[in-house]
């Protein structure tokens, strides 16, 4: 089991997606990809798992940096490969963004007062008050519209666009964990809440993935990365629940002290076999939680 785990950790951003499309290629699916950097030739894919009339659907984005990249590879990777895909209810579905330090800036909503490309828990408040307002009016949810064929010239908010409405738009709760490694304690995962627990959204992270929620205003206590932040920004009025995932590598001492290799992702056995067991623990909770909601 030890093994199997830590050989989904891929060292270069080339074999992580050469691993993730040889998976899903097995699994018979087919990623969309949203091409973010002609010139950088990067490439953010996504696919999605599970019933297309899930009402749940859990969301993993990959943080922003390249070891944060290739942390989440390693983790939806394996949730393909094994029982979490072939054991998932008929009411949860997972969507999996793929990508290693993507070249992603922050795609605020045209309809938000709030546009600075700051990460702040006003987006999460606005999603919410959409969401109340569109309660209200007695609306269904709009059922997917067919998505014409994606064009490279595309700018990063219609790619977007395509990518929700192609995967999230049928959804009447989302989940959007977004993964990250940093300076903790080694192996240590922290899921920390984008919202403070008095806020709804705040309360989802808690229930669905057993979040902390330390603080008792509206301000965000951890900010995901930007395409995260542009994915919770843009999403339709649904009820929503955001958290980041992460998993602590050295302590600040050690990280003050070494500012190049793989500091934010450890070679270490037993390191990437903490990482993947801790975090198919919040992932199972996660899909647990949604399945009854």
């Amino acid at each position: 089991m030890i093994e199997l785990t830590a050989s989904f950790f891929e060292q270069t951003a080339d074999a992580a997606r050469s691993r993730f499309f040889r998976i899903c290629e097995e699994c018979g699916l087919e990623p969309w990809k949203m091409h973010v950097s002609e010139e950088k030739n990067v490439v953010i894919d996504a696919v999605r798992i599970g019933s297309p009339d899930a009402p749940s659907v859990l969301t993993l984005t990959p943080g922003a940096s390249e070891g944060e990249g290739l942390c989440a590879s390693a983790i939806q990777c394996c949730i393909l490969a094994d029982s979490i895909r072939r054991e998932l209810p008929k009411e949860v579905a997972i969507v999996l963004i793929h990508s290693v330090a993507p070249a992603w800036r922050f795609v605020p909503k045209k309809d938000l007062k709030n546009t600075e490309r700051n990460w702040d828990d006003a987006l999460l408040v606005a999603a919410e008050t959409r969401f109340k307002k569109f309660v209200q009016t007695g609306k269904k949810l709009r059922q997917r519209r067919q998505v014409r064929k994606q064009k490279n010239s595309l700018t990063p908010e219609g790619q977007l666009g395509c990518l929700i409405e192609r995967h999230l738009y049928r959804a009447e709760r989302i989940a959007v964990l977004d993964i990250r490694t940093g300076p903790g304690s080694f192996g240590d995962c922290d899921v920390i809440a984008c919202a403070g627990k008095t806020t709804p959204m705040g309360k989802r992270a808690s229930l669905w993935f057993g979040a902390k929620t330390e603080l008792d205003d509206i301000l965000s206590i951890e900010a995901p990365g930007p395409l995260a932040q542009s994915l919770i920004a843009n999403l339709p009025p649904v009820e929503l629940g955001a958290a980041v995932m992460e998993f602590g590598t050295y302590s600040l001492q050690a990280v003050l002290r070494k500012s190049t290799g793989s500091i934010f992702y450890p070679g270490d056995l037993s390191w990437r076999t903490q990482v993947m067991e801790k975090a198919h623990t919040v992932l199972r909770r996660a899909i647990a939680e949604l399945r009854k909601s």
